[in-house]
């Protein structure tokens, strides 16, 4: 079994990136995901997606402001 630290990546974020976890990433974990984010990174818009990116429809992606190019 492979722990947390070998799953771990280095992450170099900009303002607007979409951050993809698994679908069974608990709740706390999210949040104090998002919080540390927060605090390292303060006013930087993130969005968090939970599962696979490829399941969300273009309705959902332009009602969030995604749009294709």
């Amino acid at each position: 079994m492979t722990g947390l630290h070998d799953q771990l990546r280095k992450l170099e974020l900009h303002d607007g990136d979409v951050i993809c976890l698994p679908a069974d990433t608990l709740e706390e974990h999210i949040q104090q995901m998002s919080k540390t984010v927060r605090e390292l990174h303060p006013g930087m818009r993130l969005m968090y997606v939970l599962g696979d990116l490829q399941a969300l429809d273009e309705a959902a992606m332009n009602a969030a402001g995604w749009y294709r190019k």
